[in-house]
């Protein structure tokens, strides 16, 4: 039986004394872009390293990530809150109150506007992400749905945010 590997301890660094955790997390992409093997989205390697599968129907769009055992992930902020489905794997992630949790096979997980993680991946993992967009291409509707900048929420969810990190 293999040993269960803890989060890295950069998530535990991250979450300790976060102050506005969007900025913390910035911080961190910024550092994870100057390291070597780093790599970006919307890249041929990404798609190579993190193979995403797409499907739209009926005003849905669900997006399949998969994610190799001991990669790193930071996410997009998103725009929308929507559920997000554990397929297969284990990982640590960063939640939207700075607090570290798992994920298993089997578990979901409601993500809210404004949320952004920073995702571990324990185990091979297959995450599964359900969005409502009329959109019917990937582009459309990640920039309908996502966003790199925290000031593009409504300001009511940045004020949430502001006091929940206070």
């Amino acid at each position: 039986m293999q040993e269960k590997e803890e989060a890295p301890e950069f998530l535990t660094k991250l979450s300790e004394n976060r102050g506005l955790l969007w900025e913390k997390i910035n911080h961190l992409k910024e550092a994870m872009g100057n390291v070597e093997g780093a790599i970006h989205r919307r890249t041929e390697e990404c798609e190579k390293e993190f193979p995403l599968k797409h499907h739209f129907d009926g005003g849905l769009y669900t997006r399949e990530l998969f994610l190799p055992k001991g990669s790193v992930i930071v996410s997009l902020i998103h725009k929308q809150a929507h559920p997000s489905f554990m397929l297969e794997g284990l990982v640590s992630y960063l939640d939207d109150s700075g607090m570290i949790k798992e994920l298993k096979a089997g578990d979901k997980v409601f993500t809210e506007m404004g949320a952004q993680r920073v995702i571990y991946a324990q185990e091979d993992t297959r995450w599964c992400c359900v969005y409502k967009t009329n959109k019917t291409n990937v582009e459309e509707a990640e920039d309908e749905l996502f966003t790199e900048d925290y000031l593009e929420l409504p300001k009511s969810v940045i004020k949430k945010y502001m006091l929940k990190n206070k």
